[in-house]
């Protein structure tokens, strides 16, 4: 199940505009992440900051920089997706790791149950869900 969402907000998803921020506002992102994810353990809340600041990551390294970052926290059962759009069109894959990168997404793969990437026409959305304690 991909993550698709048009200019109005879905219910439910917390959204943080990061358009223009550059890579110094990532540790603010993680911390207005961190924050929105008060209610998950301290084990659940850590993976979810860490997948995070991956995509984010991955938007600024490898496309013109992250437009928005959205969380979505479900329960029963317990899920976090998060979301991070941005105006790429490049395909996230896997990769070997290496002295340049190709960790990121190696540990989202490993932190998440899912995840994946729609195209938009401005752009990309990359999620992936985590499965959390209720």
């Amino acid at each position: 199940m991909q993550v698709n969402w048009g200019a109005a907000p879905e219910p439910g998803w917390q959204v943080l505009d990061v358009a223009g921020a550059g890579p110094a506002g990532l540790a603010s992102a993680r911390r207005w992440a961190t924050a929105r994810l008060a209610s998950l353990s301290d084990d659940d809340r850590v993976d979810a900051v860490i997948v995070v600041g991956e995509l984010l990551e991955n938007a600024y390294v490898h496309a013109t920089g992250a437009r928005q970052l959205r969380i979505h926290v479900a329960r029963d059962p317990c899920v976090v997706t998060v979301a991070v759009a941005d105006s790429g069109t490049g395909e996230p894959r896997l990769r070997v790791p290496g002295h340049s990168g190709g960790r990121g997404l190696l540990l989202v793969d490993e932190l998440a149950v899912a995840w994946g990437v729609s195209h938009h026409d401005d752009g990309k959305v990359v999620w992936a869900r985590l499965a959390c304690e209720d």
